[in-house]
């Protein structure tokens, strides 16, 4: 019986699969960047209790993982390469209709640490 990582990890390995069909196919998109998908898979397989995020194919090749949660929390991570990423974190603070945003450049160990830093539901640790 597949837990459910091995459940999403199935689902994300089928989507960069259509992702990689779907670059093939049009001129104007390019190919899946090996680097950012490394870096992906890095990522999600060292937080394997975290749910399922949208997969999207950028222009420039790389991976962007958006996850989104029931308090209109939305995480985007962009997959650079080199162990690098490119996030943007909207969060509603308890109590308020005050949205925070927060957005950068930063390691994978790093953007573990800022997706931490925001007690978000979706990403605490099992």
């Amino acid at each position: 019986m597949w837990t459910e990582a091995q459940k999403t990890y199935q689902a994300y390995a089928h989507r960069i699969d259509e992702l990689r069909e779907f670059a093939s196919e049009d001129d104007e998109c390019s190919d899946i960047n090996e680097a950012s998908k490394e870096d992906f898979w890095w990522f999600v397989e060292s937080m394997p209790w975290v749910g399922e995020a949208e997969l999207v194919l950028m222009d420039n090749g790389n991976l962007r993982a958006v996850w989104k949660g029931d308090d209109k929390t939305h995480i985007g991570l962009q997959f650079l390469g080199d162990k690098l990423g490119e996030y943007v974190i909207f969060k509603r603070r308890p109590h308020s209709k005050q949205v925070s945003r927060v957005a950068g450049i930063d390691t994978l160990e790093g953007l573990k640490k800022q997706v931490c830093a925001f007690d978000i539901p979706l990403f605490e640790s099992r």
